[in-house]
């Protein structure tokens, strides 16, 4: 940007110094024809309707053929008095109305001669006729004289305009150093190479990066309670899943709710893994694994099936050919497990999941039978706590959590109104985005 006014800066100016230098150069050639004017007049003799003025003048431009200075008086009847040398072979000008004592200025052409004619009126003598006194000079030397100034001028104007430039450069890369140091200080935190960044910036940095040092204190002590925390919840936990498995150890249990319980209680322990792994580090990256999808939606709705039985759910999956997730598989588990029981806990009855996939995306539909959601409270049900009912349990953090996960892949998810009456959340990933990171 800042080039770009310093080129509209130089042409601009450019401009301006040629229409002066032009104005100039006009003004002080109608001053030297009004001289040589006064001049010519000042020999002219006129008596008793006689006019006379000497051929030779002081100035010998005019007493040399084509010389490019003429003069030339013209009475009112068009007819050429007088004429100096220089001036034979030019044609007559008209004259014009011209009041004594009045200029005028123009300009002609004259084979391939541009000339430029100061016009004066004046009496001679008692006549009451108004002759023209034309003072002529050829505009050649003055085109002349302006073109050299325009290249010069040009040539000055581009070579400020580099060196400008290149001093900008300078400043620029001078003055951006410090703010290059601290990107890569704050890549260098980033990759845990450091903790803090130095106190080694300019006095208009240090505001700056003093406040950004505040913040990765506070963050890495959140991250810490966050840590410890969860680590509590963990250790509090061991215990009851421990109980829990050896209560899978009595014989009154059948097999295959024994097998059940132990898959709900890997789950219950890979959950726990998974949120602590993600509280500490957050998103590591996303996973270029193909994982499929059918056999963790059919996982998740056979748990949904015992969690919700009083409900008697027909939970109806359709894809047209197996389809593949390019990512985590905890992170889907998350996503689909959390979407799939809001349905479950909000339908009548009937649920339909729909997956389609193409070259570029990947598409989950989740439609019940519900009440549905006002379009006014679509957007705010996806944020942390925030439920639009107190009947059924829950905290209000699995749409949020969902939400961070898909923001983490650069997907989306949209409510509408579903065609079996109630909502249908739709997810959308697009898979070039999630097979470049």
């Amino acid at each position: 940007m800042t080039s770009v006014m310093l080129l509209a800066l130089a042409i601009s100016g450019g401009i301006l110094l040629l229409q002066s230098f032009s104005v100039v150069q006009m003004k002080a050639l109608k001053e030297r024809l009004k001289v040589h004017n006064y001049s010519i007049l000042a020999q002219v003799e006129f008596d008793q309707h006689n006019f006379s003025l000497a051929k030779l003048l002081a100035d010998q431009q005019f007493n040399q053929t084509n010389s490019g200075l003429y003069a030339i008086i013209l009475n009112d009847n068009h007819q050429r008095i007088w004429a100096s040398i220089s001036a034979k072979e030019l044609p007559n000008f008209s004259p014009t109305d011209i009041k004594v004592g009045q200029w005028q200025y123009s300009i002609a052409k004259n084979s391939n001669a541009e000339l430029f004619i100061a016009r004066y009126g004046v009496k001679l003598g008692g006549e009451s006729s108004i002759f023209n006194v034309l003072i002529i000079e050829d505009l050649k030397a003055i085109n002349l004289e302006f073109d050299n100034y325009r290249t010069t001028l040009i040539s000055l104007l581009c070579s400020a305009a580099i060196f400008l430039f290149i001093m900008q450069l300078i400043i620029l890369r001078w003055g951006l150093k410090p703010l290059s140091r601290l990107n890569t200080d704050l890549n260098n935190i980033q990759s845990g190479k450091i903790d803090t960044l130095s106190s080694n910036y300019p006095n208009e940095l240090r505001p700056l990066t003093s406040n950004l040092n505040h913040l990765l204190k506070i963050e890495r002590s959140q991250r810490e309670r966050y840590r410890n925390s969860l680590a509590d919840l963990s250790h509090s936990l061991k215990t009851p899943i421990s109980v829990v498995q050896g209560i899978l150890n009595n014989e009154s249990i059948n097999k295959a709710d024994q097998s059940y319980i132990q898959s709900q209680v890997n789950k219950m322990t890979n959950t726990i893994r998974y949120q602590l792994q993600r509280a500490v580090h957050g998103f590591q990256g996303l996973s270029i694994n193909s994982i499929p999808i059918s056999p963790i939606v059919t996982s998740i709705t056979d748990a949904m099936n015992k969690v919700y039985a009083d409900k008697h759910l027909s939970i109806r999956l359709t894809m047209d050919n197996e389809c593949y997730f390019h990512g985590d598989e905890d992170d889907l588990m998350e996503v689909l497990g959390n979407l799939i029981d809001n349905a479950c806990k909000y339908c009548q009855k009937e649920i339909l999941i729909q997956i389609e996939q193409s070259d570029n995306t990947l598409v989950f539909y989740f439609s019940d039978d519900g009440p549905g959601i006002p379009p006014p409270k679509r957007d705010a049900i996806l944020q942390r706590g925030v439920r639009l009912d107190t009947v059924e349990a829950g905290q209000g953090m699995g749409l949020a959590l969902v939400k961070e996960i898909l923001d983490a892949y650069q997907a989306t998810i949209n409510i509408s109104d579903s065609l079996l009456g109630g909502a249908c959340f739709t997810v959308s990933f697009d898979t070039q985005v999630m097979s470049h990171d």
